[in-house]
């Protein structure tokens, strides 16, 4: 009895949390407030952006812009609706504090009619339907823009080695040639070691013929 109590719990939490993946909202939308879908996406909204457009495009969309919202228009996919429709979604950054987070606000209208409403499919408001897609979506971009960051941190950290290996060649260069130069001028201290001497020689030879 307390596994079948316990088991129903559990169910009954699933459920719960499959549900509270996608919630009821309101948005402005045409300067009219508007009943829409939300849900949370634990990525930065240009992210999540960005992988609500790779999803529609697997599906052959492309979205129009217009005042922060993607509107693909003529999406006739079971996965969506169970009837043409054009689909309008809008990402925000959830809070000031929480910029690595979104809030996501989708509905679905008539064909070049927005003011009609749509039924969304139910797969648009499961946990494991639309929120999945998006959120494995958003993880995937995130993760190559992580990559591509990396690479050019690699390439900046590459090339400041190459130029240091670069200045270690031009300084030993640098370094052979004082030391030829060091030598040059050691060599040329003794020749004038050796002029000054013959100089001073020659001034006392010319001291010596003063007449006193």
């Amino acid at each position: 009895m307390k596994k079948i109590f316990l088991l129903s719990c559990l169910q009954f939490a699933f459920l719960f949390f499959v549900k509270a993946q996608v919630s009821d909202g309101e948005i402005e939308f045409n300067k009219a407030k508007r009943h829409v879908k939300t849900m949370e996406v634990n990525e930065a909204p240009d992210v999540v952006e960005q992988a609500v457009k790779n999803k529609m495009l697997k599906h052959g969309y492309k979205p129009s812009e217009s005042k922060g919202w993607l509107i693909f228009k003529n999406v006739n996919d079971p996965e969506f609706s169970a009837e043409p429709c054009d689909l309008h979604i809008k990402v925000e950054r959830k809070s000031r504090k929480e910029k690595e987070s979104s809030t996501v606000y989708f509905f679905a209208s008539k064909s070049n009619d927005h003011t009609t409403p749509v039924t969304l499919a139910g797969g648009m408001l499961a946990a494991e339907g639309f929120h999945g897609h998006i959120t494995s979506h958003a993880q995937a971009e995130k993760l190559e823009r992580d990559i591509k960051d990396q690479e050019e941190i690699l390439t900046k950290a590459q090339k400041k080695y190459d130029n240091l290996v670069k200045d270690q060649t031009s300084l030993e260069k640098k370094i052979k040639d004082l030391q030829s130069d060091l030598e040059k001028n050691k060599q040329k201290q003794q020749e004038q070691t050796q002029e000054v001497e013959n100089q001073s020689k020659i001034l006392e030879q010319l001291k010596s013929g003063r007449k006193s």
